[in-house]
């Protein structure tokens, strides 16, 4: 039997150490799978926001991939939650989604659960659940013209 404190103190430490080294479970990341990519046409921009607030101002995650193929994969080592997914081709290469003088796109875009707004995009509309039983989310990009 240990009497002496430091020993102990030893002891708590040697298992607390242990307890915290195990393995961890590794979660996989969220999977969104763009199609109807032009190929070799500028570059793709996947963008993921999980606030309203700053919906198409300041993506939480943003990736960008190179158009060499028509179907591309982002992946996003985020936490489990719902985000909102707006995603466009910078066909132009200027970095930033081309728009005309009534600000409507002139590249293709995509958003969350496909979705098609007339007008403004809503955040609510883009979004899609992210948790362990999550498959990879499928966005087809279009053209409004």
């Amino acid at each position: 039997m240990l009497r002496h404190p430091t020993s102990l103190f030893i002891l708590l430490l040697l298992a607390t150490v242990l307890a915290a080294s195990k393995p961890l479970v590794q979660q996989a990341p969220l999977q969104i799978q763009i199609l109807n990519i032009e190929k070799n046409n500028g570059k793709v921009v996947v963008e993921i926001y999980n606030t309203k607030a700053e919906w198409l101002k300041k993506p939480f995650r943003r990736v960008t991939l190179a158009p060499d193929e028509n179907i591309k994969k982002a992946l996003f080592a985020v936490p489990y939650g719902k985000y909102a997914v707006s995603i466009y081709q910078d066909t132009n290469g200027n970095g930033e989604l081309g728009m005309n003088f009534l600000q409507i796109p002139k590249e293709p875009i995509g958003f969350g659960n496909n979705y098609k707004p007339f007008g403004e995009p809503r955040f609510e509309s883009a979004l899609i659940d992210y948790g362990p039983a999550a498959q990879p989310v499928a966005i087809k990009l279009y053209s409004v013209f």
